[in-house]
Order: C-alpha cells, then structure tokens, then sequence
C-alpha cells in the first residue's frame, strides 16, 4: 500500500449528524467491497482520512488549543476566550462551537466490523501474512471506535454504548432510542476494545505505513484513559485499583522497548520517520498535498499583514518553567532578564522580547513601542494591547511552529500550509503517567526516575546527587505537585493541559483567574538601550473573564439531542 494512501476519503463517509447507528444505504455494492482485501484496506484508510476528530472546542486546524487551559490567551482583542465563557453554555443553546457527537463515526466503525466479521472469511490455507492483515484491519477500526467513545465520555460521562449496526426497519424502541451506559460501563468497553484492539496490531510497520495505529499506541491511550479513570475526577475515593490498572499498562508500554525519548525537545515535531523514537500516535502531513493550519494561526504577524496571533503564551506558564538546575523559578523585583538561566525547553517553546526566531534569525520585540519603524513592522509594536499587535501578552509560540514560514510576507500557511506532524501520543507522556501513577500507589522514587529522564532530555543540569533538581526525600504530595507542573511544561499546546484540569479537578481553581501578561518597555539612556519588564493583568479579560463552574466538569446535552432520543437523560447538573 502506498505511503499516505490512508488520507483518501473513501467511499464509505457517513453523515455525523444522525445519532441513531442505522446502516449506510448509499454505499459501494458491498459484494465487490468485501471481496477483495485491498478493497478492505481502503475502507480501513477512510478511517485515517478522517482521523482524529477534532474534539470540544478545537478549531479546524488545531489553531487554538492553549487558549482553552491556563497556557496562552489569544491575540484577537478576547474573542476566542469567550468560547468558554460561562455564559454561552446551556442545553437550550446552539452556539457553543465545536462540541461533537461521534455516532456517524461509531456507525461506520459498527458496519465495518459487523461486515468483516461476517463476510470476510479466510479460506483454510490462509497464510500468517492474510491473517495477521485480517487482524490489523480489526484492530485498527477498533481502536477508532474506543477513540469516539471516549471523546465523549470524557466530556458527558456515561454514553450509549452501541456495537451494532441497527437494520433500518428495527422496531425494537430500546434499539432505536438507547440509554445511557453508566460511567463505569462505559469506560470499561473502551478499555476492554483498546486492549483487545492491542493484541490484533503489530508492534511496528514497515517505513511505508509507520503512520498506522500500532500495538504500542493502543497500550498507550489505553493508559491514558485509565490514569484519567484514577483522577479525582472519576476516581473521587481514590481507589487504589484504577492507579494500579494504568501503571500496568504503562509498563506495559514501556516493555515493548520500541519507544524512547528523541534527543532533542525542540526536534520532535520535525524528525519524522523511523528516527524518531518518541512518537506513538500522530497525523503525518505532507508537503504541497497535505498540510495544515497550525502554524497559520501562531505565528508571528506584522502590523503590514494586519493579523494576530492565536496561542499568546501567559506569565503563567512562562513561572512554570524552572531554572536550569531543576530548582523551581523565582521571580525578581523589578525583574531584570528573567529569562537567564532557565530550563531550556522554555526557549523551546516561547519566544520572548529579544529572542531570534524564523527564517532570518532576527531578534523579535514585544515591547511597548513609542513609535513603529516602518521598515520593520514585524519587530516594534504599538502596544501588547493592540489588535495589529500580533501578541497580547508580550509572548510568542515557538513549539511546533515552522519556522522556515515568514509571518512579515503574508506566508502563514493559508494556501501554502505547513506539514509539520501533530504528535497526540509521544513517550515522554508515559513517563509521565507512569510517574504519576507510582507516586498514587506509594513508589514516589520510582516515579522520580522517570521526571528524571525527562529532565535530563530537557537538558536541565543533573547536580551533584543528579536528581536534576527533585529534592531527596520529596513527598507524596509535593512530587504530586511536582509531575502536575512537569506535565504543564512538558505538553505545553499539546491539548493536554485542558484535560488535565479537568480530571485533577482543578480546573475551577485554574481557568477562573485573570491571567497575565509581561508588559516589556525600552529605555533608551544615551546610546544604551535595556528594558523594563512588569507583569500586569492579561487585559482582554477584563471584559471576558474565563468561567469555569463545578457543573462544566461534566457537560450537557444538546436539546437537539435530546428530543431526537428521549431515553438520553440530561446530566443532573443541567436539568
């Protein structure tokens, strides 16, 4: 099969908008389909066309996913802040963007499986090769069905569980109008259809489909829901089981001895191919065919252009970072180069005022400006507060970012598009769960071993004790603590930030304060020029404060929804 074949969408695409899971009737004569295997795999490739959903709240182009969290505001005078602003939410509502109900995707997952479980039978003299494809096929369907799945019951808890495909003339009405599974029901099929989805794949592929869902990245997710499942979120007694369950899977991951950390943190995203070791689960772009927005919507601006910036990095997150030793960050006052000595993934992933960044390695300003130098618009604004201003709060993305791209020309991607790859699964976050769940089942030490990998890969300096700045003897809570803000860092603008508020249940601590920004002003004393740098309050929410209330934790149900399966009960704390 052809490199990259699996982003043809196929013939089988269904409408997303019914949520009863009854059969496709203008599908391709489904005797010639289920005939001949390679036909199977296109239809397997249709599933990768349109992977991965793009999830509550994500735009198209996975433009403005740090703006959701506690990571960056965005540079468009607020307005994509009020995206979860209190206020827009409500079962009555319509307009709250981008909340997804998967089952046109279940039910063509559904169809699938019924008809290779059916009508695709191997003959007796198979080989070991049309086996092991039979089974890949099964697998990987699978895996995208858990993955629907659990798109939505991380957002709405329990959901109708649906295996099979509905005959259009099904009278039966508990068929036809589904109740909910309970939450614990739900989260048990999926972990079940991820784990049995992982016997059926192969550990690696050949260089030509290493895209392809492996063994290793159904583990992987598995474990991901299952740390979810442990969080105080699902898991409000702190039942030792559900850590137990995903340090096992992590482990099990970690077994496979297949994956590693990349060598270098700012790499990750450009190293493709079998040389990255980091990488489990990603959506692979090519150039001048398949690209994509990310870069369009981060990168730096110019006042020329006229445009802002998307993901504006916060204070916040910049505090986050520890210094070079591993010790945490403490701010001076007045601060005076508070970027001196710092963990260097910081610079790995924001730009700050006097950086250099892009094509031309020429220092990039963020300073309050008196005046703009026509011919450099890019470089001195007018103000962190103004709209031309690509950056609200004195700060720019660089991670993930082509840089080869010149945001001063107009060249954003729309049109000609960046093909960096959009990692959703890398190793570095195992070691991250993993460390988790150690500390939550009491082998804090073993949980330290693994930050310590990450920080030594990070390039922070490993001390005398070469404990990279984790302090001996650290507590359970306190290295709590420490793996909460290791992930923040680490998986800064990899939508993970969001979601790990949520299951921590600190997102109605986290994402209802006003954030801030770095006002940077220069000082010009002769032929000296130093700057002044004053933390101040992120000024668009002024006027759109984030909310997030207890009840966000569990959203609602669509009114559409409801009327459309009466057997779908509202979430009790939106009736």
């Amino acid at each position: 099969m052809k490199k990259y074949i699996f982003y043809l969408i196929a013939f089988l695409a269904v409408s997303c908008e019914d949520v009863l899971d009854k059969k496709n009737l203008g599908a391709i004569d489904d005797s010639y389909v289920w005939s001949d295997p390679n036909m199977i795999e296109l239809n397997v490739n249709s599933f990768y066309a349109n992977w991965m959903p793009t999830g509550l709240f994500e735009r198209p182009g996975l433009a403005e996913l740090g703006i959701i969290s506690d990571e960056a505001r965005s540079g468009y005078n607020g307005r994509a802040v009020n995206w979860i602003n209190g206020v827009r939410f409500g079962a009555d509502r319509t307009d709250v963007p981008y909340q997804k109900w998967y089952y046109g995707g279940i039910r063509k997952a559904n169809e699938f499986l019924q008809n290779i479980e059916e009508r695709y039978i191997l003959p007796t003299n198979a080989t070991q090769a049309q086996k092991e494809r039979r089974d890949r096929f099964i697998g990987e369907v699978r895996f995208y069905r858990a993955h629907l799945y659990w798109e939505m019951i991380k957002v709405y808890g329990g959901v109708p569980i649906i295996t099979k495909v509905i005959d259009k003339d099904e009278t039966d009405e508990s068929l036809l109008y589904p109740k909910r599974n309970t939450t614990d029901e739900s989260f048990d099929f999926v972990i079940k259809e991820l784990k049995e989805a992982a016997d059926l794949l192969s550990i690696t592929y050949s260089s030509d489909n290493w895209v392809r869902i492996t063994k290793g990245a159904a583990l992987a997710y598995c474990a991901r829901i299952q740390l979810y499942r442990a969080s105080p979120m699902f898991n409000p007694t702190n039942e030792r089981k559900y850590w137990e369950d995903a340090y096992d899977t992590y482990k099990d991951v970690i077994e496979l001895d297949v994956y590693d950390l990349h060598p270098m943190f700012s790499e990750i995203w450009k190293e493709k191919g079998e040389n990255n070791k980091e990488i489990i689960w990603f959506k692979d772009y090519k150039k001048g065919t398949i690209t994509h927005g990310w870069d369009a919507g981060n990168m730096m601006r110019s006042q020329a252009v006229g445009d802002a910036t998307a993901n504006c990095p916060v204070q916040e997150l910049v505090d986050a970072f520890p210094m070079k030793d591993g010790t945490p960050y403490v701010k001076s006052n007045p601060e005076t180069n508070p970027y001196d000595y710092r963990d260097p993934r910081l610079r790995a992933t924001v730009v700050w005022n006097g950086d250099t960044y892009g094509p031309r390695n020429e220092k990039v300003y963020t300073f309050v400006s008196e005046s703009t130098d026509p011919n450099s618009p890019m470089y001195n604004f007018d103000g962190i507060d103004s709209h031309q201003s690509a950056t609200s709060t004195g700060y720019y993305m660089r991670k993930m970012t082509d840089e080869s791209l010149d945001g001063t020309k107009g060249d954003y991607g729309y049109g000609k598009g960046s093909y960096t790859q959009w990692v959703e699964l890398r190793y570095a976050e195992v070691l991250l769960g993993l460390a988790e769940a150690a500390n939550e089942i009491g082998e804090t030490e073993e949980g330290v071993e693994q930050l310590k990998l990450i920080r030594k890969r990070a390039g922070i300096l490993p001390g005398d004790d070469e404990r990279y700045g984790i302090p001996e003897n650290i507590s359970k809570d306190d290295f709590r603590t420490l793996v909460q803000n290791e992930r923040y860092i680490e998986l800064a603008f990899e939508n993970k930030r969001y979601w790990d508020l949520r299951r921590w249940k600190l997102a109605h601590l986290k994402l209802n304060n006003q954030l801030t920004a770095m006002e940077i002003r220069k000082k010009i004393n002769g032929e000296e020029i130093s700057y002044t740098y004053t933390r101040r309050v992120q000024r668009h929410d002024k006027t759109n404060k984030p909310v997030f209330l207890e009840k966000f934790y569990f959203f609602f149900f669509f009114k559409e929804e409801l009327l459309r399966n009466p057997n779908l009960e509202q979430n009790e704390e939106w009736k």
